[in-house]
């Protein structure tokens, strides 16, 4: 028995010296969590004081780094996503003046070297579980009943579980990988959403975060032996506020903090999946938000719902869950920032950004470093030793150095151009922030504004955008829009 302990011993000692020499290291699993119209108010360790609780995400905070200045590059959906899956801003593809919808042909070109296809080149599996929103499709897709491509596996991701849109799309069910789930096998033809007739099972408003949580932990466990990355894209807070049963109820805020309950309840799943499979030292687990928080819920918030559980008068709530939050609880979705999802203000674009990675990044620290979610594909990059690959993730910067705690004299990121929805942009600069009330005029690659009112904040000064200095330093609004020129027609920011 000695010998045989002795002989298992001497070939540990062998591999881990061949180990050192060749320089190899063990891959970290990345687990990318994006809520869904989540302010810095709806987080507690972001707004304080506050009546909503989020006990996992907080925790989350103190095993990790948070960033006090973090960017979603849209205000709303879609051109984040793209931002985030590109490293590129929304405003150099298709989304820079429009949304995309259940329509809209696929947003990014499988020819390009995406964020998941990086990651894929390095030998990880991938997955997409969640909202998607980017679109399919060459053009559009003519018969949903067929396949569904390209889409996201066309892009890097080895399994793909998604909403077309939201889920309050009216699609009743999931895209899972070139297919609609739960399609009967009698609809060969299907030119737009199915109808429940045509589907074996239909998708409940108030079960899709905890499926999708499920479906990323299960696909944590078959690939545990392995490197994976997973962007769950889970669908809360967005409207329609429809928290599972177990959670109505359990908030100060009504139900939108019931929501809001659950969405914490799923990032403390995905953490314990991880202590539980013995992967949460090797994995960096990041949660941020698509965009800040709505200030008003939508016209057909709390209509045509598919429930599981009704009860609680769920869905008669979820046509003011938002506006109550606001009205009846004092609830500040953006904390003090000024401005509501699709604005041009902090509070569309200021999003809380988390990262933990034990024993690499220094835990219950907080950074000042601008960073957006385009700094993913760069930062993922770092950490793996490698480079991004050429005319790739052009607005991408590595923030890895500030993320392992290291000495970083200067700022890496000192600049983001930021965009609504529909297309109006911001460019922050420092501490500057210029804003334009028009959308700037594209002909091809080139790129005009024309002569309309801009406003200019110096956010160190005035954080919450109330003192416009536009007509007081109009050299600086000059210099900043001329700056931002050259970035827009460079196509890149390095």
């Amino acid at each position: 028995m000695n010998t045989i302990l002795a002989k298992a011993f001497a070939i540990l000692v062998v591999l881990f010296f061949l180990r050192a020499e060749t320089g190899a290291t063990e891959k970290p699993n990345i687990v990318f969590i994006l809520a869904d119209d989540v302010g810095i108010g709806d987080i507690k360790v972001f707004h304080r004081p506050s009546k909503v609780t989020t006990p996992n995400i907080d925790r989350l905070a103190s095993q990790g780094m948070r960033f006090a200045q973090a960017y979603a590059p849209g205000a709303v959906c879609s051109p984040s996503r793209y931002a985030l899956l590109t490293g590129a801003y929304p405003c150099r593809g298709p989304l820079r003046d429009k949304p995309a919808r259940y329509h809209t042909p696929l947003t990014i070109s499988p020819d390009q070297v995406s964020w998941p296809k990086f990651i894929k080149q390095q030998g990880y599996r991938t997955a997409h579980i969640g909202k998607w929103h980017l679109g399919f499709g060459h053009e559009t897709i003519a018969n949903w009943a067929g396949e569904i491509k390209p889409g996201a596996n066309d892009i890097g991701f080895d399994y793909h579980l998604g909403l077309p849109t939201n889920h309050n799309d009216g699609w009743k069910t999931y895209v899972e990988n070139h297919r609609l789930l739960w399609l009967k096998d009698s609809v060969d033809e299907l030119p737009g959403k199915p109808t429940h007739e045509q589907l074996t099972q239909i998708r409940y408003d108030d079960e899709v975060d905890s499926t999708l949580t499920g479906k990323a932990i299960e696909f944590m466990r078959e690939n545990r032996d392995n490197p994976f990355m997973i962007y769950l894209a889970l669908v809360a807070t967005h409207t329609h506020i429809t928290p599972a049963v177990q959670f109505r109820g359990t908030s100060e805020i009504g139900q939108l903090g019931d929501y809001i309950n659950e969405l914490d309840h799923h990032v403390g799943e995905i953490s314990d999946a991880l202590d539980e499979l013995g992967l949460a030292d090797n994995t960096i687990l990041v949660f941020s938000s698509d965009n800040g928080g709505q200030r008003n819920d939508v016209r057909n918030a709390g209509k045509v719902l598919n429930l599981r559980d009704p009860s609680q008068d769920v869905q008669e709530k979820a046509k003011r869950a938002k506006t109550d939050a606001r009205e009846k609880y004092g609830h500040r979705t953006n904390g003090d920032l000024r401005g509501y999802k699709g604005s041009n203000y902090e509070g569309g674009f200021r999003v809380p950004f988390i990262v933990r990675w034990p024993g690499k990044i220094p835990a219950g620290t907080e950074s000042d470093q601008m960073i957006t979610l385009a700094d993913m594909y760069a930062t993922t990059a770092g950490f793996l030793g490698q480079e991004v690959p050429d005319a790739s993730a052009g607005d991408s910067f590595d923030l890895s150095p500030v993320m392992l705690g290291k000495d970083v004299p200067n700022p890496i990121r000192t600049t983001a151009i930021l965009q609504t929805g529909h297309g109006l942009l911001s460019f922050r600069e420092g501490d500057w922030k210029l804003c334009f009330s028009e959308r700037p005029e594209w002909t091809g690659e080139k790129v005009q504004f024309k002569e309309a009112p801009y406003e200019l904040y110096n956010l160190a000064n005035d954080p919450f955008e109330q003192k416009d200095l536009a007509e007081k330093m109009p050299d600086r609004v000059a210099e900043m829009e001329s700056d931002l020129m050259v970035l827009l027609v460079r196509g890149r920011t390095h």
